[in-house]
């Protein structure tokens, strides 16, 4: 990885900046309406008098900067009197005018309140005064105040959504369309819900143009172009650090709770915890959500009957999570779990070690893979998941969906609205066993779903070193063989536990999974694990005394969202008891 062109930081003005009224020229764009209910909300006397409590109030005189493209930890602005001009940084001289704000609103995007980089910038349009809200005091508004908070965060989601349809404020990803790295990079980007705009080296020319531009070759893709410069080959690492999602942790404290994993049941047990004043730490090694944020709609959680999207789901978590001060990190994998009396000790991928007074290992389960040539081509036209990303890959042509469980159900009818046709290959004659029936009444109404029940994939064809199609073989007896041309392979045949990591550390089932609880209890290795502690371990604690499990990673789990959830959830209570009985 290098970095190209690097911008001078956020907040550190250029000789060769434009001028303001050069600058204002540059008005391409349709601004949205200052008074939009919805993007534009006009707050009341009686709130103004409440931000003003959690504010420092302040002038800006006339093409003063209030924050910059890019900048860290910019302040939220309710604007009092005056009028605020707000920009997308297109390079660093220019920019194109999105949104004048006038009187009684507030300016900012999911950014002020996350911590990212801000996705634009902000000027004085005229001399204005403000109340500035620097973030932990617009996260004391929000959770103490419950009308003003869901109102701002409302309207903090609305804008970001907003921008994504205009396709404002993106870095942008060039690349080529069936290169893993590029793939892999988009992946993190868009399941972290970062907005980017993708340019394919093959078909896009302003791709060509800009390669061109910054003197880089095509072998040299992928490349990520934002706020700060030009970088080629980027690892998930370095941007993941460069857009926010990973702050240093080297200096950090003992937390009172470290999650291992930013699934359902990690991202429950963050909530929970940090909403009842416990100093939580989420350490998630890919992208929040785990299995199910892969899922493109989860149909059977409650309260949602028109079903709800797997990855906004987990991203609306890690926003509630934040809400009450947890950090969450990712990508950042736990590689060894140790002791140090009360305190658990965690080792990072990149060498960070963090400490914790109780753990929840939420660490959930990897993707089962199929072991012959079809996993050569990984990300290449084989997807472990069918997000959004990976169904725009097999748009009018044929799918294969390898699997008969909710999950690889939930893929079939997403695809079916990209694909010309989805062939579903179970080693079953049918769905009735392993699949919920709404599902497998949906797929048997899906016009372009085939049901090909009986085989098993057992090796792929390959055309100009691309994905061409599977070879499938009957498993009723004949072993008779056929293949199934298609240009994407989605492979969803369950999961195994992700616990290499603690093997010794606390105690493992027969298929790796975490025993709790009673079964915990009669593990063999409790008595060395538990020490001289006479209690019994509580629904949800492993072997060791402080060390919970929850989700998919633990024995005896109900795979489902809510069950998840609800682990999470109630593995705070056991917790509190675990910081109680230390304190003692």
């Amino acid at each position: 990885m290098s970095t190209l062109d690097n911008a001078a930081p956020p907040d550190t003005p250029t000789p060769e900046q434009p001028t303001t009224a050069e600058l204002r020229e540059q008005r391409h764009h349709e601004i949205v309406d200052p008074t939009h209910p919805t993007l534009h909300p006009a707050l009341s006397d009686e709130q103004l008098e409440l931000v003003a409590r959690y504010a420092t109030c302040r002038v800006y005189e006339l093409g003063e900067t209030m924050f910059r493209h890019g900048q860290r930890d910019a302040p939220f602005i309710v604007l009092k009197a005056g009028k605020v001009d707000i920009y997308e940084r297109n390079s660093p001289t220019q920019r194109t005018l999105i949104a004048n704000v006038i009187p009684r609103r507030f300016i900012g995007d999911l950014s002020m309140f996350t911590g990212e980089p801000t996705v634009a910038e902000c000027e004085a349009g005229e001399r204005c005064e403000a109340y500035v809200l620097e973030r932990p005091a617009l996260r004391r508004l929000i959770t103490e105040h419950a009308e003003i908070g869901e109102l701002i965060l409302k309207c903090l989601i609305d804008r970001r959504e907003w921008l994504q349809g205009q396709e404002l404020g993106q870095v942008k990803v060039i690349g080529s369309l069936l290169d893993k790295d590029a793939f892999a990079l988009r992946d993190f980007l868009s399941r972290n819900g970062i907005m980017f705009r993708f340019l394919d080296l093959d078909e896009d020319e302003e791709s060509r143009t800009l390669l061109k531009q910054f003197d880089i070759a095509p072998e040299q893709t992928p490349v990520l172009v934002h706020s700060k410069g030009v970088e080629r080959e980027p690892t998930i690492e370095h941007v993941a650090g460069q857009i926010g999602l990973c702050p240093p942790l080297k200096d950090e404290p003992c937390f009172d709770l470290v999650v291992v994993g930013g699934g359902p049941g990690g991202l429950g047990a963050a909530v929970y915890a940090a909403s009842e004043g416990v100093r939580t730490l989420v350490l998630e090694g890919r992208y929040p959500g785990g299995q199910a944020g892969a899922s493109n709609r989860i149909e059977n959680y409650l309260g949602f009957p028109t079903g709800v999207n797997g990855k906004d789901l987990a991203q609306r978590a890690v926003i509630q999570a934040k809400k009450f001060d947890a950090t969450v990190v990712c990508p950042r994998r736990a590689l060894s779990l140790s002791f140090d009396g009360d305190e658990k000790v965690l080792e990072l991928c990149n060498g960070e070690v963090v400490r914790g007074r109780a753990v929840v290992l939420a660490c959930g389960a990897d993707y089962r893979r199929l072991g012959n040539c079809v996993d050569d081509y990984l990300n290449r036209g084989v997807y472990y998941g069918a997000t959004h990303t990976e169904a725009e890959r097999c748009r009018g042509d044929t799918a294969v969906v390898v699997g008969g469980g909710n999950s690889a159900g939930q893929a079939a009818v997403h695809l079916a609205k990209f694909a010309s046709s989805v062939k579903m290959i179970i080693r079953r004659p049918d769905l009735s066993k392993g699949m919920s029936r709404y599902l497998a009444e949906r797929i048997e109404q899906t016009d372009n779903i085939d049901l090909v029940g009986c085989r098993e994939v057992v090796d792929c064809t390959v055309r100009d070193d691309r994905l061409n199609g599977v070879v499938v073989r009957d498993t009723e007896g004949s072993g008779k063989q056929e293949t199934i041309d298609a240009r994407a392979v989605f492979v969803l045949i369950g999961a195994d536990p992700r616990t290499d990591w603690l093997n010794g550390c606390v105690g493992l089932d027969e298929n790796g999974f975490i025993v709790t609880g009673t079964d915990a209890e009669r593990h063999a290795n409790f008595p060395e694990h538990w020490g001289g502690d006479d209690r019994r371990p509580w629904h949800l604690e492993s072997t060791r005394p402080g060390v919970f499990a929850v989700g998919d990673v633990r024995h005896g789990a109900v795979n489902r969202v809510a069950a998840a959830i609800g682990e999470g959830g109630q593995s705070v209570t056991f917790v509190h008891r675990a910081l109680a009985a230390q304190a003692r």
